[in-house]
């Protein structure tokens, strides 16, 4: 079994009430399958994550992309500002 580790910041962070949010991978191959069944597992937080960059490490991923070799996958909320 592999575990997908999500690392929720800022609002998402506060909306989810933890900074790292596990789930088993299931058959999930990209950061797109993963990020489906995290909605599925907190959809309260859904809208907020269709939002989201994702990372892994010091790269951006694309939803497209296969899962990061490590599991763990930061999602990064838009910010606002001038």
């Amino acid at each position: 079994m592999t575990t997908i580790v999500f690392e929720l910041y800022a609002s998402l962070e506060r909306l989810a009430g933890t900074r790292e949010y596990r789930l088993d991978a299931g058959d999930a191959a990209t950061v797109g399958d993963a990020l489906d069944r995290l909605n599925a597992a907190r959809p309260e937080l859904a809208e907020l994550v269709a939002r989201c960059a994702c990372a892994s490490g010091d790269a951006i991923v694309r939803r497209t992309d296969p899962l990061p070799g490590d599991g763990r996958i930061a999602l990064l909320p838009p910010v606002a500002g001038g």
